[in-house]
């Protein structure tokens, strides 16, 4: 019999990490949380110390989010990393280079701007260390969308795919673009990008050949159009569901429960922040059978087990 790979979701308060152990040793971590310490929350950094971790083999990174960006800079700072899966380039010139002179850039402009150079000291802590760094558009079709595999277990990246569309990045590629429009038409398109990125979410899968049905979905941030997109044109069953966007209502909807049918859903939020969530998910899972987990319900060092077979999650680390 295999041995089983595990899954950690971690608890980061109103954020996503995520990691992926295999039966090899190999660590891919999916997300990095705000890099907050705490003593209500954890950090993959932390989790690497006491698990004695050195490196990690994949680092993934779903959108340009502090709450899934930050705690990756951490990581980059203090371990190797050997491959990383990024979003995308950002278009020239350098967003680090806008003016914002004595804070004078609206509190919306200078929020992606922060975001947009914490994604370029993620970047380059990469390069200068020798990562192999690999755009997510080099698995953005079908039949090249698997970044590994291991005895028989194996993560996919299931969107976005070439023809779809990334709000976000053309948000960016507007405000980038100087065609003598006014600095506040720009200015514009760069605030839009901090809901549009959730748009450019990307959505994994890991799933085992002897246990289809037992995948785990990590649904980053996607909204309702881009899952409508995805289950236009893939099967997308699992056991467990990480939930997009917090379980927020532009997410987390009956319809595309309905469709993927997970027997578990984990939403990565702190309890304080769920409370004026629950009216929702308890309209959304009216009529599913799926179990309901908030990730800020796990102290460290006290994770439950939501399934075993092939694939082992925990929530908590």
């Amino acid at each position: 019999m295999r041995a089983a790979a595990q899954v950690r979701l971690l608890n980061v308060g109103w954020g996503d990490a995520h990691l992926i152990r295999l039966p090899s040793g190999a660590v891919t971590l999916i997300d990095g949380g705000d890099g907050a310490a705490g003593p209500d929350r954890d950090h993959p950094l932390s989790w690497m110390d006491r698990e004695g971790v050195r490196r990690l083999d994949w680092m993934i990174l779903t959108h340009i989010h502090e709450d899934h960006l930050n705690g990756l800079l951490d990581v980059a700072r203090r371990r190797e990393v050997r491959r990383a899966v990024l979003p995308y380039e950002l278009p020239p010139p350098p967003f680090g280079a806008w003016p914002d002179t004595a804070g004078g850039l609206p509190p919306g402009a200078a929020r992606v701007l922060r975001m947009l150079a914490a994604y370029e000291d993620l970047v380059r802590l990469l390069q200068e260390q020798g990562t192999d760094i690999r755009w997510r558009s080099g698995y953005g079709a079908a039949g090249r969308e698997i970044l590994w595999e291991e005895e028989g277990c194996a993560l996919a990246h299931v969107y976005p795919w070439a023809d779809d569309p990334l709000p976000g990045l053309a948000a960016l590629r507007e405000a980038a673009r100087e065609d003598g429009r006014p600095f506040e038409a720009r200015l514009a398109s760069l605030e839009s990008f901090f809901s549009l990125s959730n748009d450019d979410s990307s959505v994994y899968r890991l799933a085992s050949a002897d246990d289809p049905a037992g995948a785990v979905l990590f649904g980053g941030d996607q909204v309702a159009a881009g899952w409508t997109r995805l289950l236009g044109r893939a099967d997308l069953q699992c056991g467990v569901w990480k939930v997009p966007h917090h379980g927020l209502e532009d997410a987390f909807r009956a319809d595309i429960l309905s469709a993927i049918g997970p027997r578990h859903c984990v939403v990565p939020i702190c309890i304080d922040r769920s409370r004026p969530l629950r009216p929702h998910w308890e309209r959304v899972l009216a009529s599913s059978d799926a179990a309901l987990h908030l990730t800020g319900e796990r102290a460290t060092g006290d994770p439950v087990r939501l399934t075993d077979g092939p694939i082992e999650v925990w929530v908590g680390g």
